[in-house]
Order: structure tokens, then C-alpha cells, then sequence
């Protein structure tokens, strides 16, 4: 395998990329992303809002980044990642493998070098997965293949990885689908949150960072899918009260606590926090009928609770 001769750009923007995402969470908006990083005194890019497949200047051969979007109302994706059982399926930009972009796109698979993926959330925010790699090329649907790495706190350079190339495609598979269940997740949190003017349902905390979207059918059950009306924006608090079912929401919306935790005498987070909401109406709904909870799903939900309450 011949060398990346990229590498050291690559290795720049992945740790810069790093930073971001601790400071700035899973989800960026794109302020964020076209701040760029700094290689060898110089400003240098992540993406380009136009362009799917990217690369600066000053790298030869290879892509350094690609990116899906979630187009605003009345617009169309220019590129859509596809439903796969090997990996994301990433479109080529226009017809032709040998065109420049996608070019880019098949010397990242030979060198087997490591990318960028910006996957888009909502628009103009994205959730970066790195690394991911071109596995494959599919001429009669025109798209790669992308697949996920392991997150190492170093991304390996190419020719480190397992010899066992068979072994290191099912890591790699066993990977991407993990990548996808957190995508998920992180994608229902962002719109639940969004859905709840980030403010938990119950007691209305405004802070972000601490809130969860919490589903009201676990994800486990086939019905559980991760959509804003299977979706509660929740403290923490009561985020672990409600899965816990030491609290409990009527299928009209108003707030139980289990019996057990009435009866509990303690300071001012128990009385205040938990026991204080009890008997109430959840504090804040979504605006748009379609994306608040399901009363049938709250029906389930609250039986589960019922159930428990007096224990």
C-alpha cells in the first residue's frame, strides 16, 4: 500500500476536531466547522459548505473531509447517505468515478487513509464521525461505501492496522454499526430538545447540558423509534426518576410519584425536585401537535409505572 502523503494535514484536523467536539458536544453547528484549524501557521478548512467531498489546497491526493446535509424546507440533499448493511453508502458528486471529487474519494481507499464524515443532523448542524474510510466503490448505484473506524485516541497511520484484512473489515462493520445506533440517538436528543425549546418537559430547566431526550417506549421495543412523540425532554433529575418509575406521566400529561418517594422525608431537592410536581400538568410542550407525545405511548408507559408506584 502506498503511502498518504496527506497524513500529516489529516492528523491536524482530527485532533483539532477533537477539541471542537469536547467543547462543543456531539452536535456542531456549522460556525464551528468553517472555523477551521491551524496547520503550520496557516488557517485551514474542515469542510466547504457547497461541497460534499473536500480538501485543502495544500493536500495532493486525497479527500480530508466528506459531509451529508439536511436540506431547509424546500430544498434538495445534493447528497444522500443510503441505507447499507456494510457501511454508509456515499453518492459520487455527478456522474463519473473519475471525476476530480470523486477521485479524491477512491486514492483515500487505496491508501486506506482516514476521513472526516460531517453527518448532517438538522440544517446547518452536523455530528462528526471520524475515522471513517472508503471500502468500496459501487459503479452501477455510483457510491463509496463508508465505513467506521474505531475512535483511538490516535488515529493509526496507514500500514499499523491488523495484517488480518478480513478481520480488520468485520471491526470495522461491528463499528459502523455502533456508529449508526449513536447517530440515531444523537439525532432524536437534538430534535426532542429543539421540539422542548431545550427545557425540560417537567420542571422547565433551561440548561442543555443537562437535559436528555428521554424515549417514552425504550428503544428496544419495536415501536420505540427515536421520533420527537416517542420523546420527553428531561433534567437529569427527572430523567432518571422517570426511567426508574419513581415518577410517572398520565396519558393526559400530569405528573405522578411513586407512593414510596411520597412518603420519604428529606431536603429540599426531594421535596422540591420530585414530590413538589406531583399532581401537576408537564410544564412545556411542543408547538406542533405532531411532535408531542404519543397518548397511547404515555397509555404504555404509564401502566409500566401504575404497576410499580405502590411497591
Amino acid at each position: 500500500m502506498s503511502p498518504d502523503s496527506d497524513w500529516p494535514i489529516r492528523v491536524a484536523a482530527i485532533n483539532a476536531l477533537r477539541e471542537r467536539v469536547r467543547r462543543h458536544g456531539d452536535v456542531l453547528p456549522w460556525e464551528v466547522i468553517d472555523a477551521g484549524f491551524i496547520y503550520r501557521g496557516e488557517t485551514l478548512h474542515f469542510a466547504n459548505r457547497a461541497r460534499g467531498i473536500f480538501w485543502p489546497r495544500q493536500m495532493r491526493e486525497t479527500a480530508l473531509s466528506i459531509k451529508t446535509t439536511v436540506p431547509r424546507q424546500g430544498r434538495e440533499a445534493r447528497y444522500d447517505d443510503l441505507p447499507s448493511d456494510e457501511g454508509f453508502d456515499y453518492r459520487f458528486q455527478g456522474e463519473d468515478v473519475d471525476g476530480r471529487d470523486n477521485r479524491r474519494l477512491v486514492r483515500a481507499m487505496e491508501v486506506d487513509a482516514p476521513l472526516i464524515y460531517f453527518y448532517g443532523i438538522e440544517p446547518g448542524r452536523y455530528a462528526p464521525i471520524w475515522p471513517v474510510y472508503i471500502s468500496g466503490v459501487d459503479l452501477a448505484t455510483k457510491s463509496f461505501t463508508v465505513a467506521s473506524g474505531l475512535p483511538e485516541a490516535q488515529v493509526l497511520a496507514p500500514g499499523s492496522y491488523a495484517a488480518d484484512a478480513k478481520l480488520l473489515g468485520l471491526e470495522r462493520r461491528y463499528t459502523t454499526v455502533q456508529v449508526k445506533k449513536r447517530l440515531h440517538q444523537v439525532a432524536f436528543r437534538q430534535h426532542v430538545l429543539r421540539a422542548y425549546e431545550q427545557r425540560c418537559a417537567i420542571c422547565r430547566f433551561p440548561r442543555r447540558e443537562l437535559l436528555d431526550a428521554a424515549h417514552i417506549l425504550p428503544d428496544r421495543d419495536v415501536r420505540g423509534r427515536p421520533e420527537v412523540p416517542n420523546g420527553l425532554s428531561l433534567c437529569k433529575l427527572h430523567h432518571g426518576a422517570f426511567d426508574t418509575d419513581l415518577l410517572g406521566i398520565r396519558p393526559d400529561g400530569v405528573i405522578e410519584i411513586a407512593r414510596r418517594l411520597m412518603a420519604e422525608q428529606d431536603g429540599p431537592t426531594l421535596e422540591h425536585g420530585l414530590k413538589g410536581f406531583a399532581g401537576k400538568p408537564l410544564g412545556i410542550l411542543p408547538l406542533l401537535p405532531a411532535q408531542r407525545p404519543r397518548p397511547e405511548y404515555l397509555e404504555e408507559r404509564y401502566e409500566r409505572f401504575r404497576l410499580t408506584r405502590d411497591a
